[in-house]
């Protein structure tokens, strides 16, 4: 009995069969791991200013003349935009991380482009926002009036990011659902956004009247994030 198991022919496979099927996750696309990279390298580079900013950045939060008076340093003006910048981009990383921005043709791009789609829709919102304002009387450059009107919406962009990096740093050790994820972040910027046209209205409402506050949110501000969320859902 034991000579018919002396010899035989292998059948299966000596490699490890490959996993076909599985999804790709975010953080194995080499173009979100550079751009998170990239971020983290801004990020510390700018973070003595970060901290030196912060303080005025806080009292926008209370009072609308908080937006003024930043403006009114150049040095923290200056500042202020750079930070801003960077923040930009750590706020494009984490919508496009989350599915913050997630329009179903994004979705069908390959996941190294999806990152640059996110990008573009968030920076297109701000260009038509920068051109309505080019097109309305606060397109001046010497005003320190206008220029609060128009910046000020970087002084509560910082604080936002801010506070949804927090938040993505408590919920991904959690393991957090990605949808619970997604309706923490959005009530997060909904709450910000009102703010924020509070703050704004409160600016204009100080040197125009109420029906042109009105007019000037509409066409300045919420337009362009409607155009945003209208193209988040094509």
């Amino acid at each position: 009995m034991p000579e018919l198991f002396k010899g035989g022919f292998l059948h299966m496979a000596t490699d490890p069969l490959a996993q076909s099927g599985a999804p790709q996750l975010w953080a194995d696309c080499t173009v979100n791991r550079w751009a998170v990279v990239v971020a983290l390298i801004l990020l510390i580079i700018e973070l003595s200013e970060i901290l030196r900013i912060y303080p005025h950045l806080l009292r926008c939060l209370s009072r609308w003349k908080g937006n003024a008076d930043l403006e009114h340093s150049v040095s923290l003006a200056r500042t202020r935009n750079t930070v801003a910048f960077v923040f930009g981009i750590i706020f494009c990383i984490i919508a496009d991380r989350c599915g913050l921005v997630a329009p179903t043709f994004k979705l069908r791009l390959p996941p190294g482009w999806q990152l640059a789609v996110t990008t573009g829709l968030i920076a297109g919102a701000t260009l038509i926002r920068r051109i309505a304002y080019l097109c309305s009387k606060f397109r001046s450059s010497t005003s320190e009036y206008a220029m609060t009107v128009r910046h000020s919406i970087y002084n509560y962009l910082i604080l936002l990011t801010t506070l949804i990096f927090l938040s993505v740093l408590v919920m991904v050790p959690l393991h957090a659902p990605d949808t619970l994820a997604r309706a923490v972040l959005y009530a997060e910027c909904a709450v910000f956004f009102l703010l924020f046209l509070i703050r704004q209205g409160q600016i204009l409402r100080s040197r125009c009247g109420t029906l042109a506050t009105i007019l000037y949110l509409c066409a300045l501000e919420i337009l362009p994030v409607g155009i945003l969320i209208f193209a988040c859902t094509l």
